[in-house]
This record gives structure tokens, sequence and C-alpha cells, in this order.
């Protein structure tokens, strides 16, 4: 699931998915605002069949938190 997070998160912010680990955080790079932000969640959303909490949606700020989130709603782990 982490892959297929971060292929996700790579493709919204057209960078190279080697710039996406688990430690990157919104605003570490120029390509993720908070409007990336939006878009990211809105991808995973789609693409994964998830429902991220509306409430959550600032507090998942690094790559790893939303891949950990992704992996809570769909029960599938690394």
């Amino acid at each position: 699931m982490k892959e297929k997070v971060i292929e996700i998160i790579s493709e919204v912010l057209r960078v190279e998915p080697a710039v996406v680990t688990p430690e990157l955080s919104v605003g570490e790079i120029p390509e993720w605002s908070s409007i990336a932000q939006l878009a990211i969640v809105a991808a995973l959303e789609e693409r994964l069949g998830v429902e991220i909490p509306l409430e959550d949606l600032f507090e998942l700020a690094s790559v790893g938190a939303l891949v950990a989130e992704v992996e809570k709603l769909t029960g599938v782990e690394r």
C-alpha cells in the first residue's frame, strides 16, 4: 500500500517517486502546498476507494501519515 500511496502523491505533485519519502511533509518542497494537499487527498480517495475524514485532512501532513491513514481505512498494511 505504501508504494501505491507514494506513486499517487508523486503523480499529483509531479515529482519523482524518490522525492516522496515517508518523512516528506506539506511545505517541504514547493510542489506540496496546502492546495496540493487537497489534490493528494482527492486522488487517494478516488484511486484507492477510501474516504478520508475532513477533520483529519490537515493533520495528515506527511507521506507517512497519509500511508498510515490509508492502511487504517483499507485494512491493508504494507
